[in-house]
């Protein structure tokens, strides 16, 4: 088959090895140096290991100045090169050491690697001219030795390369059969198939799999009709391997059924299978094949992570908490965000894929105005749409232009707009197909078309000004609009957000959270919310007569730790049909440390959906100075998390504005008040309204206060202000406690709103 893959980025070898150190932890300098190093050495291999290239790249290079022939630290400095994806800088080194040593092994390994990838940045014929050097050392070492780390693997990417994929498959199962214990070449197995019935002539695909008789073929014979949307008789593949899966291990046949109940509409029981395969790991493979599901949203943190995580057990704590961290309603029986992540991945399997060379000469940020973690060089499986699209979702506007030559572009170009949420700004991205055939999409900092600036207009008038403004104005906003282009592409590679279906309804749930002094150094929070009961009536059947609505809220640590949760399924009746919204009081006690509390509520039978997330410092009350609790709103209200205060009864409120017309209720506690030497505590409370959200002013109102006296180090107190004469906005509402024994003052302030007419 004479079809060219060329198959990954120039750093797509670079991202093998950042995943075989990741995955296994492990590795072998002292093996391809031929003797072991110094200590010195070994701090740059160990540097090397911990993926901190530019700090191993120095220890190599201090080496090497000490002594220059130091085949040890070339190697090092070779492989540090590798990791950098500079592949003509480390063949040169390899070259190099060959030339002192043309016997070493670990040499013509490295070197065959760097001229195979270096090959996938050039024109065909030196490209071909590459790939033949490169096939020369992988030869010439597994005609030494053929044992040696994975290079039977290596070899076979070649071929995969050249689209000779029966070759290469053949040589994937010669590796596990010579290196069963060799990481790379167990999960290099399973990328040659996938590339293979992704990027395989589709009539050839399923005829040649059926001829060969491995687990792996078996396998993928599966995943390729589910891909076809046979999915019947792709679970017939699976289910007939579970119970004696052979080298194909279970975590990955319960993910690939995972995969298939998303794609049937089943979430509930998609996401059963994932958690068995989760729950189950038993084996590095397996664990692997997870990793490389999740890849593709993780950040660079979460890679480390999972690099220093050694056993099973631990590994399925790590998948949980993943998706307990992504999960914009983790109260709920099932996890939104895993179910949003497979169909994200069901569509970019479908449109996003490609396998093809991604060398400089078809990148359209030749300038490398982009900058991109880590964990983007992984990726060797989707353009880099894809990527944008499986970490964010759909774009909320697209625009395409073909780039002709009067236009000024080159190639296809692509812009996507995702307007601001709560939790992300408005991001524009650019893609370009550049020089490629394909579907080869890669990220630039800007398009350089005139149509699709134009076009753009709409979305930010510089645009337009960059079609057709004067030349100093268009280099001026070029290099403004690149230096944003960076920053949206660094962050949003970095990070990760769910997205509800087009079609849901997502509704704002008004919440408020007030901190108080609990027992035994622990502290009170008092969570209060409002579900728009009333509103949300049109949403909902004429002929319903009970209105049920989901509400959930977890506490959790800042690293995915459930520390406590709680669902439950809220009844109204519709007749008569309820008004306003519905105040509910959640109260929890923590000692102080970070928390992640979220919050949903979903009405049943819907799209209907509400969420919040915030993560905060539980704060503390046991200095021993006068401090001050949080100051709370309350409304009026008979609901059973109501308490009594005064003769009203009140319930913490969760929206920071109030009417005019109504009375401003406030709560809070003082603590380690000082007593004078008759055990006596004196103090005055002031409430102080101030226009604005910056604090007391000149404009600055005492609205309420009052003088005490007790014999209490405590109090609590509840002021009702009459807020009539104060116009309409925005106030920072101020609690000023002053402790007359110590002529101490201290205060807690908050931002309310005023509003409604007399």
């Amino acid at each position: 088959m004479e079809r060219t893959l060329g198959n990954q980025r120039s750093l797509c070898h670079a991202a093998a090895v950042l995943l075989l150190a990741l995955l296994s932890g492990a590795h072998t300098y002292a093996r391809t140096a031929g003797h072991q190093p110094g200590d010195s050495l070994k701090e740059a291999y160990k540097q090397l290991q911990l993926e901190n290239t530019a700090r191993a790249k120095e220890l190599f290079e201090a080496a090497l100045r000490m002594d220059g022939n130091s085949i040890p630290a070339q190697i090092g400095l070779g492989r540090a090169a590798m990791q950098g994806g500079e592949w003509g800088n480390g063949s040169t080194i390899f070259d190099g050491i060959l030339d002192q040593d043309s016997a070493n092994t670990g040499a013509h390994y490295y070197a065959g690697i760097c001229r195979r990838e270096y090959g996938t940045q050039l024109a065909w014929l030196l490209r071909d001219m590459q790939w033949r050097k490169a096939e020369v050392h992988f030869s010439w070492v597994i005609s030494h030795d053929s044992s040696y780390e994975d290079v039977l693997y290596q070899l076979a990417e070649l071929l995969l390369y050249r689209g000779e994929y029966d070759r290469a498959l053949d040589l994937g199962h010669r590796q596990i059969a010579r290196r069963p214990d060799h990481y790379g070449g167990l999960l290099g197995l399973f990328k040659l198939y996938r590339c293979f019935v992704a990027a395989g002539e589709p009539g050839d695909v399923l005829d040649d799999l059926r001829q060969r008789h491995t687990d792996h073929a078996r396998y993928f014979f599966g995943e390729t009709l589910r891909r076809r949307n046979r999915f019947g008789e792709a679970e017939e593949v699976y289910s007939g391997m579970l119970p004696h899966p052979g080298q194909v291990p279970s975590e990955a046949l319960y993910l690939s059924l995972a995969r298939l109940s998303f794609a049937e509409g089943a979430p509930a029981r998609g996401e059963k299978y994932y958690w068995q395969a989760v729950d189950r790991i038993s084996s590095w493979l397996g664990a692997a094949l997870l990793l490389e599901d999740i890849k593709y949203i993780a950040t660079d943190a979460e890679l480390a992570e999972y690099r220093s995580i050694t056993s099973d057990r631990k590994k399925s704590g790590f998948f949980h908490r993943f998706w307990n961290l992504r999960n914009p309603a983790p109260a709920a029986t099932t996890n939104a965000r895993l179910a949003e992540h497979n169909r994200r991945f069901l569509y970019a399997e479908k449109n996003f894929e490609y396998y093809g060379s991604r060398s400089w000469f078809n990148n359209p940020d030749k300038m490398h105005y982009l900058q991109f973690p880590r964990a983007f060089s992984m990726n060797a499986e989707f353009n880099d749409k894809g990527l944008i699209y499986l970490r964010h979702g759909d774009p909320d506007r697209t625009e395409r232009t073909m780039g002709t030559e009067r236009t000024g572009g080159s190639g296809l170009h692509e812009s996507w707009l995702y307007n601001a949420t709560r939790e992300s700004p408005r991001r524009i991205f650019h893609f370009a197909e550049s020089n490629s055939v394909g579907n080869n999409w890669r990220l630039m900092s800007m398009p350089d078309d005139v149509e699709m600036m134009e076009n753009l207009a709409t979305w930010d008038y510089r645009y337009q000004k960059m079609a057709s403004g004067e030349v100093f104005d268009q280099m001026k906003l070029a290099e403004e609009l690149r230096e944003e282009s960076k920053a949206t592409v660094s962050t949003a590679l970095a990070t990760d957000e769910h997205t509800w279906r087009k079609e849901a309804k997502v509704f704002a749930m008004p919440h408020s959270i007030d901190a108080f002094r609990s027992e035994n150094g622990k502290t009170l929070l008092n969570i209060s919310n409002a579900i728009p009961v009333g509103s949300l009536l049109k949403d909902v059947s004429d002929t319903l007569t009970t209105l049920r609505i989901e509400v959930g809220i977890s506490i959790a640590t800042p690293g995915g730790e459930a520390l406590a949760s709680e669902l439950d399924t809220l009844a109204f009746a519709l007749s008569p049909p309820p008004a306003g919204s519905y105040i509910e009081l959640y109260r929890f006690t923590f000692s102080p440390d970070s928390v992640r509390i979220a919050m949903h509520a979903r009405l049943l039978g819907t799209e209907c959906i509400s969420t919040w997330k915030r993560q905060m410092q539980v704060p503390g009350f046991i200095a021993p100075v006068p401090l001050l609790s949080d100051v709370e709103l309350l409304l009026p209200s008979a609901t059973k998390s109501s308490i009594e205060i005064d003769g009203v009864k009140v319930i913490a409120s969760p929206f920071d504005a109030i009417l005019r017309s109504q009375p401003l209720y406030v709560y809070w506690q003082i603590y380690n008040l000082t007593k004078d030497g008759d055990g006596k505590t004196k103090y005055v409370s002031r409430v102080l309204l101030s226009p604005g959200s910056s604090g007391p002013n000149d404009e600055t109102v005492i609205a309420y206060e009052k003088n005490h006296e007790g014999r209490e180090e405590a109090s609590a107190e509840f002021a009702r202000i009459d807020v009539r004469k104060f116009e309409k906005g925005v106030y920072t509402l101020t609690v000023q406690i002053t402790d007359l024994n110590m002529v101490y003052s201290f205060s807690k302030a908050r931002v309310v709103g005023l509003i409604g007419g007399e």
